[in-house]
């Protein structure tokens, strides 16, 4: 996706893209919310909930990239075990 973004304009001119397109997206907010759930539930150390909710402002409120987010989470999932945090196993 990152590699064919500058194409996706002219892709959009295409109706039966726009039709896949208008499918396809509630098709992918639907798996994401359904792969984030339980992922939520299988938090279990207090730092976790931090990092998750940091992430959520981010993505949310400041609109931050998606993959910065990603990344900058992961950074501190690894800053907070090497500080010692406790690791769920």
């Amino acid at each position: 996706m990152l590699l064919g973004a500058r194409h996706f304009e002219r892709l959009l001119a295409e109706a039966r893209a726009r039709a896949f397109l208008a499918g396809a997206a509630p098709a992918a907010v639907g798996a994401i919310v359904g792969a984030a759930i339980p992922l939520a539930g299988a938090l279990s150390q207090a730092w976790q909930y931090g990092v998750c909710a940091a992430a959520a402002v981010a993505l949310l409120v400041l609109r931050r990239s998606i993959v910065a987010t990603l990344l900058l989470a992961g950074a501190a999932g690894v800053a907070a075990a090497i500080a010692g945090a406790p690791i769920p196993h």
